[in-house]
């Protein structure tokens, strides 16, 4: 029989599980397309069996390929503030609303103002809609009732209930709710007034790294039954410490369809540095690791990446890669990296080829990036160790733009350190949290971590 860690990261374009021997041995990744709805007025939604139905068969897909396999622990990480409202008897009742839908932005601004100028602060995040509060007051004003038995559960904590787990609420996944009070780790009352719900609304809090339950629906593949259930929490502070990326002087980047900086810090920030953060759109919450705030500067890099390649018609980036160090980039213009943007916008001068519109989408998504790290400095000080990690980090144009104003940068060769740092937490979670989670984690990750 051989045993496995599984670690599954619910993705905003993939679904994929990453499989690992017990001694922490890689055995391969498998993964599914994220299956979504797309409506008119760029919404975008799917439901709550889907979701746990790609799960399923992702991880049937992995364990389907080996000999008598028999899962001991399963890790559940991926997006965040994207989730479903169950009632009383653990039944979804509402959509899944992707982060990115624009849904509640009408319903946030009709906020009282003591509400908005409170809202920063104490919860960590700047003002706008991509929040859970926002696409809950919006489903409350189109038909959802919100009642004392119902209660909020993010997508990797729906899908660790449905697979037998206790309702839990991971604290990383809670902070980007709105509905979460950072100073006291609780509800914030404000909030759950707004939606006329009580504090169980946010069930008990359980961190990464704890054992939520067993794997028990008689759904799930008979190797899995049984095996130990974490939520190991928002996908981009999972994949720092998949790649050992958490240290107080460690600057994370996550280069995936959301690209981000992360930072780790041993404490809890006072509420001017939330302040301070928050109003230069860097977003501040509890980290995977108790007692860490994380900071987080977002960008759509990946997304804006991601439509130049579909304006351009290339269904393979090889060509464009390579001919980025001969490009001219000041040929065009392309903006739209900004979190609060909603179109990504190419502009041509005379010549440009699509060579050069590559370029100027990569060059502007460094430069963007060295923009969040000026505005994340003040508070987290300078860094010593810059490790990048994800998909887009595959193309040397990406690599070598990062490069550019991220001095020092390397790369992670653990492919899916989202995926293996939820397998290494659910492992410990299943052994009973031995010792330091840290050398832990070191016992299972590679020997090489950081390649040049």
């Amino acid at each position: 029989m051989t045993e496995l860690l599984l670690g599954v990261d619910l993705g905003t374009s993939d679904t994929k599980v990453l499989v690992l021997r017990s001694d922490g041995a890689r055995i391969g990744t498998w993964r599914r397309p994220t299956v979504w709805r797309r409506l008119p007025g760029l919404r975008v939604e799917t439901d709550a069996r889907t979701l746990l139905d790609g799960v399923l068969g992702v991880v049937t897909d992995a364990l389907s390929t080996l000999d008598d396999p028999r899962v001991t622990a399963l890790g559940l990480t991926g997006l965040a503030e994207s989730g479903v409202v169950v009632d009383g008897a653990g039944a979804p009742c509402s959509p899944v609303i992707a982060w990115h839908d624009p849904r509640g932005g009408e319903q946030l601004a009709r906020v009282p103002s003591d509400f908005r100028d409170a809202f920063g602060v104490t919860t960590g995040l700047p003002f706008h809609q991509q929040w859970t509060i926002a696409k809950l007051l919006w489903a409350r004003e189109h038909g959802l009732e919100l009642g004392p038995g119902h209660r909020w559960l993010n997508v990797p904590e729906y899908v660790a209930f449905a697979l037998g787990a206790d309702p839990v609420a991971e604290p990383s996944l809670a902070s980007r709710t709105g509905l979460l009070d950072l100073d006291t780790g609780g509800p914030w009352s404000a909030a759950l007034d707004l939606l006329g719900v009580g504090p169980g609304f946010l069930p008990e809090r359980r961190y990464a790294g704890e054992p939520a339950g067993t794997v028990r629906t008689p759904d799930a593949p008979a190797a899995l039954r049984g095996a130990t259930i974490s939520v190991a929490g928002h996908d981009h502070p999972v994949a720092a410490f998949g790649a050992g990326a958490v240290g107080g002087d460690d600057l994370f980047n996550s280069c995936g369809t959301a690209d981000t900086l992360l930072r780790a810090i041993p404490r809890v920030v006072t509420a001017d540095e939330r302040r301070r953060l928050t109003g230069a759109r860097v977003e501040v919450g509890r980290h995977i690791l108790p007692g860490t705030t994380l900071v987080n500067a977002p960008s759509r890099a990946g997304l804006v990446l991601r439509r130049v390649q579909a304006a351009l018609g290339a269904t393979d980036l090889g060509a464009l890669d390579a001919a980025y160090p001969g490009a001219d980039a000041s040929r065009a213009t392309v903006t739209g990296g900004d979190v609060e943007a909603d179109d990504v916008v190419i502009a041509l001068r005379e010549g440009a080829t699509p060579a050069d519109v590559w370029a100027a989408a990569v060059d502007a998504n460094a430069a963007y990036t060295g923009d969040l790290l000026a505005r994340i400095a003040p508070v987290a000080g300078p860094y010593g160790r810059a490790v990048g990690a994800g998909g887009w980090l595959r193309l040397a144009s990406v690599r070598r733009s990062k490069r550019r104003v991220l001095p020092g940068l390397t790369f992670s060769p653990i492919d899916q350190p989202g995926g293996f740092g939820a397998a290494v937490l659910a492992a410990w979670a299943a052994a009973g949290s031995p010792g330091d989670l840290g050398e832990f984690s070191a016992g299972l990750r590679p020997t090489a971590v950081f390649a040049p």
